[in-house]
């Protein structure tokens, strides 16, 4: 099933710390930015910076990030000789926001296909983060072209979680994500899954793998868990791929 890949060799960040339970906080009726910045004993304008909030205003059941992750200062080669391997997992309609144009002959159907690295031990550090991170956003409701914990669609999500890894990524479609990344023929829990022909022709979703046939991605019903087992994922699925390089912000 996988169809069209980038020829490219991979590198990906050492990442040095794991989420934890307090890196989001739910907002609870009363509350207000002063004061739960109070209890994080964090400053409001941290707040808004890592919640991209352009005002103070803030409602019931909001998720909010109120402790920045801390990341490695230098970039290295993610490869293990045994690495942990985990088995691979209906993009409802995304947005695309592209700002990159792709262009066909950037993208190669090779019958020997490169794939990427394998991840070394700080590399599986980093993915351990972001897919736990991406749990604790679970409900967050769909919304167009957004990025930012009022809303998501599918590339905005991978861009966000990347992002507040403290990995230096733009935002971009889906499509133009595929082009940056190589296949991986034994997908590990953290890697990207892809999808075609959802809402539109050629790459159109994508999501995160979190192992046994799972991914989490941002669909119409907001961040949810999904099944690569169901028919319609089966249907369009494309394949595992993993970022050429990525750098600490």
């Amino acid at each position: 099933m996988f169809k069209k890949v980038l020829i490219v060799t991979v590198l990906l960040v050492t990442f040095a710390s794991s989420a934890s339970a307090n890196t989001l906080y739910e907002v609870k009726k009363g509350d207000t930015l002063t004061k739960i910045a109070k209890i994080n004993k964090v400053a409001v304008n941290d707040l808004r910076t890592w919640n991209k909030l352009k005002k103070d205003s803030i409602y019931v059941k909001q998720k909010l990030i109120v402790k920045k992750t801390t990341v490695a200062t230098k970039t290295t080669n993610v490869v293990s000789n045994n690495p942990k391997i985990i088995e691979n997992t209906k993009p409802n309609q995304e947005t695309v926001f592209p700002p990159v144009q792709v262009k066909d002959e950037q993208l190669t159907i090779a019958p020997n296909v490169v794939q990427a690295m394998n991840l070394s031990t700080e590399g599986q550090a980093m993915y351990s983060f972001i897919v736990d991170f991406a749990k604790h956003l679970e409900g967050i409701p769909y919304l167009y072209a957004g990025n930012t914990m009022a809303g998501f669609d599918c590339s905005g999500f991978i861009y966000f979680i990347h992002s507040q890894a403290g990995l230096d990524i733009t935002r971009q479609s889906s499509d133009s994500y595929f082009t940056q990344t190589a296949n991986v023929a034994d997908p590990l829990i953290g890697d990207l899954v892809f999808f075609e022909n959802t809402y539109k022709q050629g790459i159109s979703h994508m999501g995160v793998y979190l192992g046994e046939n799972k991914f989490i991605h941002a669909g119409s019903k907001g961040v949810e868990v999904a099944s690569l087992e169901s028919s319609y994922w089966k249907e369009h699925f494309v394949s595992f791929n993993r970022f050429n390089s990525l750098t600490v912000r």
